[in-house]
This record gives C-alpha cells, sequence and structure tokens, in this order.
C-alpha cells in the first residue's frame, strides 16, 4: 500500500541531492490466497482496455512500467514478436506479457509528453530514466524549487526513483483500488497473461471466478440456496480441475466481472471456502441442467470405474421443473449413417440400441446396414449424443429410446424390401440405374405421381434431462432449495457420502 507523504521545503531550502529521496512504500502486487487461471480469448491483434492499476511485464526483456488507466493497451502480431503499444509506450517480445494488478490506494501521476526523471529535482542533474506518455509513475513526494518550479519525486514500474517537473506531469491521484481489464468486450477481475500466440489468461481468486461462473450456470433469480449449492459445486471442480481451465462449457461458463450479480455474489461469499470431500479429501464434482427424474451412475455415461467413484451415483431428482424433463426429435437414416461415418450409399435396414445402464442409459448401437452389421459399444454419452445429432445439435442426454418407422417400399432382385429411405440408393430408370441425389422423389401411385422426401426424418429418439446428468442436477437443487433444503443438504444429496466443509 502506498503511503501518502507530504512534503513542505520552503522557498529558501538548498536543492535535495539524489540521496534525499523520500521514502514510500512501493506499489505491491495482489496476494491471490487461491488463485485460479482461465483462458478468456485467444487472438493475435486486439485491445484491452485497462481502468485498474497494473504492471505491465515483459516477459522476454524484464521491462516493466505501471500502465495508465482508462486508456486502451494494444496487441499486434509481429513476425514472431507481439507488440503492445499505449501511446508512446511500446514494448515487443517473443515470449509475452504479464499484467500484474496492484493493491491500490496510493497515488499516481501520468504524463502529458515523454517526460525526463531526473535523479535530483534539477534540470541541471543527471537523468535516472525518461517515463513514456502511457505509462504511470507512483507518488513520493513534492519539492517547490527556489525559482518556484514545482518537482515530484516519483518511482517508476522498474523501481528507479527521481523526480519528474510538473511542467510534463499532471498532479498525483489516487491509484485505482479495483482493477479492471476488458478484454472482447468484457471486464475481468485480476491479472492478465498474454503469451506470443495471443492466448489471453486471467489469474484471480477462487471467490472473485466464482463471482463471474455462478450467475452464468444457473440464473441469479433463482432460490438463494440453490445459488449457494451452485458455488460449492462450481467450487468444487475448479479446485480439482488443475492447470488452466477454459471460460466455455468445457470447464465452466465464466465471463468475468460484466456478468456479476448481487444474488449470486452473495451466495459464492455465503459458502465462502466450501468444498465437497469423500473420506475428507477434496473430489471434483460435476452439474447439469436436467436429469428427467433421476441422475446417472459415472460408470453409466462415461468410461470411468464405478468403484473409484462412489460418489457419482445415480440418486432421485424428482419435481424438476424444466422443460427438457422428457424430449423428442426426429432424424433421417442418412443422417445417422453419416454420423456413424458410413458411405453415401450405404442403406440403413435396422437400429438396436446397447442400454446397460441402470436407468437404460445408451452406451452403443448395432447397425444393419447394406455394408453389413456393425456394433459400436462402451461408448461415452458425449459419442452417443453426436452420433444421434440432428442438423445443428447433439442429442441432450443418452438416456434416451429410438422408435423406428420405414415408409419406403423398394423392389430389389430378391423381393419387395421396407426401408426408412431412399436416398444414395440406385434406383431403375429408363434404359439405366441411377443413385437417387435430390430431396425428393417423385413417385408414381395408382392415383397419380406424388412427391416425397427421399430421406424422411422417420427415426425418432425420445429421451430424458438435458446433459451427462453426472453430480448435480440444476432443476432439481433449485426445486429442493423451494422445499428449504439448504444449499449444503442438495450437495449431499447429490453426491452420496460426501461432506461440505472449508
Amino acid at each position: 500500500m502506498l503511503k501518502k507523504l507530504a512534503l513542505t521545503i520552503s522557498a529558501t531550502a538548498v536543492m535535495l541531492s539524489p540521496l534525499a529521496t523520500q521514502k514510500a512504500d512501493a506499489a505491491t502486487s495482489v496476494n491471490y490466497s487461491s488463485p485460479v487461471k482461465v483462458q478468456i480469448y485467444n487472438n493475435t491483434s486486439f485491445t484491452l482496455y485497462n481502468s485498474g492499476f497494473y504492471l505491465l511485464h515483459n516477459l522476454q526483456t524484464g521491462e516493466k512500467a505501471f500502465l495508465q488507466p482508462n486508456a486502451n493497451l494494444s496487441f499486434t502480431k509481429s513476425g514472431t514478436s507481439l507488440v503492445a503499444t499505449l501511446n508512446n509506450l511500446k514494448f515487443s517480445s517473443t515470449t509475452g506479457y504479464r499484467l500484474q494488478e496492484l493493491v491500490g490506494g496510493g497515488q499516481i501521476h501520468s504524463f502529458s509528453s515523454d517526460t525526463i526523471i531526473y535523479k535530483s529535482a534539477s534540470t541541471a542533474s543527471s537523468p535516472a530514466t525518461t517515463a513514456k506518455k502511457g505509462e504511470v509513475v507512483e507518488h513520493i513526494g513534492v519539492h517547490t524549487a527556489a525559482n518556484g518550479d514545482k518537482w515530484f519525486n516519483v518511482r517508476t514500474g522498474s523501481g528507479i526513483i527521481g523526480w519528474a517537473s510538473r511542467s510534463s506531469t499532471y498532479e498525483p491521484v489516487a491509484a485505482p483500488s479495483l482493477s479492471l481489464a476488458t478484454v472482447n468486450g468484457r471486464q475481468y477481475r485480476g491479472s492478465i497473461d498474454i503469451d506470443a500466440s495471443g492466448k489471453v489468461i486471467n489469474t484471480l481468486d477462487m471467490e472473485n471466478y466464482l463471482k463471474g461462473v455462478v450467475p452464468n450456470e444457473m440464473p441469479a433469480s433463482w432460490e438463494p440456496k440453490a445459488l449457494e449449492a451452485q458455488a460449492i459445486v462450481a467450487r468444487s471442480f475448479a479446485l480439482k480441475a488443475g492447470n488452466t481451465l477454459s471460460s466455455g462449457t468445457m470447464s465452466q461458463v465464466y465471463r468475468g466481472y460484466s456478468s456479476e450479480a448481487s444474488r449470486s455474489s452473495a451466495a459464492v461469499e455465503a459458502t465462502n471456502g466450501l468444498v465437497v470431500k469423500y473420506k475428507g479429501v477434496p473430489v471434483q464434482t460435476f452439474f447439469f441442467s436436467t436429469s428427467g427424474g433421476r441422475t446417472a451412475n459415472v460408470s453409466d455415461v462415461w468410461n470411468s470405474s464405478q468403484s473409484s467413484f462412489p460418489y457419482l451415483v445415480s440418486v432421485n431428482s424428482p419435481d424438476e421443473a424444466s422443460p427438457y424433463n422428457s424430449w423428442t426429435e426426429a432424424l433421417s437414416a442418412r443422417k445417422i449413417l453419416n454420423n456413424f461415418g458410413y458411405k453415401s450409399d450405404t442403406v440403413l435396414y435396422d437400429i438396436q440400441l446397447y442400454k446397460p445402464g441402470q436407468n437404460g442409459e445408451v452406451r452403443g448401437a448395432t447397425l444393419v446396414t447394406s455394408e453389413g452389421t456393425k456394433s459400436f459399444s462402451n461408448l461415452n454419452e458425449l459419442d452417443i449424443r453426436r452420433y444421434f445429432q440432428t442438423d445443428s445439435n447433439i442429442l441432450r442426454t443418452n438416456w434416451f429410446d429410438l422408435t423406428l418407422q420405414k415408409t419406403y417400399s423398394v423392389q430389389t432382385a430378391s423381393g419387395v424390401s421396407s426401408q426408412f429411405g431412399v436416398s444414395g440408393q440406385s434406383v431403375q430408370l429408363s434404359g439405366k440405374t441411377a443413385p437417387v441425389t435430390t430431396s425428393n422423389v417423385s413417385i408414381q401411385t395408382a392415383n397419380g405421381v406424388i412427391s416425397k422426401s427421399s430421406d424422411p426424418a422417420t427415426i425418432k429418439a425420445t429421451g430424458k434431462g438435458w446433459g451427462h446428468r453426472i453430480g448435480m442436477s440444476q432443476y432439481g437443487a433449485q426445486a429442493m432449495a423451494k422445499k428449504g433444503v439448504s444449499g449444503v443438504e442438495i450437495v449431499k444429496h447429490y453426491f452420496p457420502g460426501t461432506t461440505v466443509s472449508k
């Protein structure tokens, strides 16, 4: 913390020597008691808006400078280097940069132009360094010379102490107490690292990280106890995830300070430090939207040993007021064949699901096709959901059944065959055969010619829930919270045999 020092010297006072500089505590880095690293962006050309108190550190050269608050810092790629520019302040690095968040509370100076920092309060003394327009320096003290010139005793980001003339140095102002960096339209707390490839990593304390997670994973308008359960589970996930998290659904959705909400932040604060433990050891937890009435065993959706995760087991999750409790998606034979990697002229005759899960979760399928019969087994839930995805979305869960309807009767050399469609198949034309490549075909019937889809969506997947269904159901947590169940008890319900503590 910078100390605000007042120095009064009469007009007849002698000039201060280089050793007569004032004493003040140097700015210190913010200490993150439980740091979290999150990748928030990746681009070799972008602008970061700084509205805080940061020390820019060139990781290649070791150069350091305090950054002017409320200004844009631009990054551009130049060969193998990433160039950082703020007004006249310019760095080039093949390694990258760190914007270290600093403790505010002291005073800082900015400059109207590049300014020489002298060793003594006189232009006759030797220059110590030059401060660039775009950087700031810490205020230590002030001196008015006999001729009335005003000088500021300052410290630069690299630790050099000297004197700056009032002629190009602005009066001191308070260093920002809240540091925020805006990247790609979102504000973030904490420190920022940028490597030479343009990967942007946000480092901050766990509790502040969670304030930017909880309202993006669960509506902040939900019950306070549900939000508390979400905070505990999200904290436990991040604690055990290790290394650098992503800001999307592959980790947890994190949108920084811009997304914080008072209700969800209160839930984070109310559960400060609480994590889920099994036999006294913190464990990684998982959550999802909707169970469909019951969560899943980890062994029924992922290729995981159930005995290794005794707390990731199927439990009841009633009264979920979710639009995704049950759902139906329609797929075509050609879409499923494409998803499984079959050739465009392959004909699908039948599909049989492999459902060994406790609740009927799908882990594989057998496809009977013109290429033969092939079985796919022991797949994880994400593979299954992708194999049976529609044109735009994967299936919501791997807890589903199929209803098959064959709408074509096709004359073949061996007789009439019932089929799902005719897309890609060879049909007899006048004097030749040709594959069906159009989305619709014209069919001669006893009542005339009709037009029909060559690949109708007649395979229906009917399922329950949304997500992997491992761990805590968010809609289930909301239902329990409405009944007065505490956040800790909600968590313990979805992770049987666990405790919740700091």
